[in-house]
């Protein structure tokens, strides 16, 4: 069983197209989702989450007061036993995203975290490396993860930290490295490279399922606030792990596998629009 944890507060329409995707993809593995209500303002998202309760796959729980992104998720890994997907609510999944991941992730036993590929997603981005992407032109997402996996070598690419959009943790890892680090990152932005960090400590590593896409609208404004909070974390984080900003540069001289995949991509892309 893989437990899929969506922390939901506000975004009416991207949860529901959301929601719609993960209940209509096609995945082998034995799956559920749970959805975690942070005190949504907003009454369409909570009718929207209980109106999934009766599904078999679904689980709701709910927050009795606001407790953030980080608490939130560290209430699902909780409440879960098994390995856990961590998924934004803003994200729209494609066929056989869970097995691939899973795949991905038990392709070597050092594997801590696996991240998907996405338009939206830093140094996980495609088709353009650490940018945020439009869907190329004449492409679904589905057409597109098509064209991504039909596109990929399935090298599984090591990266200094783990992208949050879609990422896939080794219950065995939750247990050796622990939860998210709340106290220190608890208003969100930091947390997921903070973990990754000490996965790596632990003497594993993070990597890309490089045959898997998934959608990301992802925050389009940045707003004063969230850029202080951003400030704020990476100096918390760079105090915990003084390392990584060193490691992190080294990977974007060093690594041109993450670049390589992205390359494949857009070469698969002109074949197809000349083909078209």
């Amino acid at each position: 069983m893989i437990d899929v944890i969506i922390p939901v507060y506000s975004g009416f329409n991207e949860t529901k197209e959301c929601i719609q995707s993960l209940l209509n993809t096609t995945n082998r593995k034995e799956h559920r989702f749970i959805f975690i209500n942070d005190q949504s303002p907003d009454e369409r998202i909570v009718e929207l989450l209980n109106s999934q309760v009766d599904s078999s796959r679904v689980s709701v729980l709910k927050n009795d007061e606001n407790l953030g992104f980080v608490r939130t998720v560290n209430k699902g890994m909780k409440f879960s036993n098994n390995d856990v997907i961590l998924l934004n609510a803003d994200t729209v999944v494609t066929n056989y995203w869970i097995d691939k991941m899973y795949t991905a992730a038990y392709s070597n036993k050092k594997v801590g975290t696996v991240t998907a590929l996405t338009n939206n997603g830093t140094i996980a981005s495609v088709p353009n490396f650490n940018q945020d992407n439009e869907l190329p032109k004449g492409y679904t997402i589905h057409s597109f993860a098509e064209l991504v996996e039909k596109a990929s070598k399935k090298v599984y690419p090591t990266i200094p930290t783990g992208v949050g959009h879609a990422m896939y943790i080794k219950r065995s890892i939750i247990d050796e490295v622990g939860y998210f680090d709340a106290e220190s990152f608890g208003k969100g932005y930091g947390e997921e490279e903070d973990f990754s960090c000490r996965v790596i400590r632990k003497g594993y590593k993070n990597i890309i399922a490089d045959d898997t896409f998934i959608f990301h609208y992802g925050s389009t404004s940045f707003k004063e606030e969230k850029m202080i909070l951003i400030k704020e974390n990476k100096k918390k984080l760079f105090k915990k792990h003084w390392w990584h900003p060193f490691n992190v540069k080294l990977y974007f001289i060093l690594n041109k596998k993450v670049k390589n995949i992205c390359n494949t991509i857009q070469n698969e892309i002109s074949k197809q629009d000349l083909k078209g």
